[in-house]
């Protein structure tokens, strides 16, 4: 078995393969801050806990993010995806909006087809007291 020395040469100096691996390394060490920066939110929310007995909200609702951006980053840096995390993917909330936008435009159909089924209730309604002179006669 022959290694093809020029074929090796050419995939180790492949741009796209230094990008990833400079920001493997930078996300490597954000990911580091960020967990260090979750131990000491957990403490927090612990404090809150214990002299009040309920969980700070706001700081659940920040450690739900943290702990998507670490789930994440993993993912990136594990190789199980290559799309990088936080900053350069976009946000849940934004697509959430997109599917609210479209469940209201198909309440707003339904209300037209229950304002017409009602419009022509009612003018049968108006219809049927004519007939029914008519049938007396």
């Amino acid at each position: 078995m022959e290694i093809n020395r020029e074929e090796v040469k050419e995939e180790v100096l492949k741009i796209g393969k230094w990008t990833r691996f400079a920001f493997m390394f930078l996300y490597a060490f954000v990911l580091n801050f960020v967990i260090s920066v979750s131990i000491g939110l957990a403490f927090i929310q612990f404090l809150f806990f214990l002299f009040t007995s309920k969980i700070n909200d706001s700081l659940a609702d920040f450690n739900k993010h943290l702990f998507l951006f670490v789930s994440d980053t993993l993912k990136f840096l594990l190789f199980e995806t290559d799309n990088k995390p936080f900053p350069f993917k976009k946000s849940s909330q934004d697509t959430s909006s997109d599917t609210n936008e479209i469940v209201d435009v198909e309440a707003d159909v339904v209300e037209e087809e229950i304002e017409s089924e009602t419009d022509t209730k009612e003018v049968l309604k108006e219809d049927k007291p004519e007939e029914e002179e008519d049938s007396k006669s």
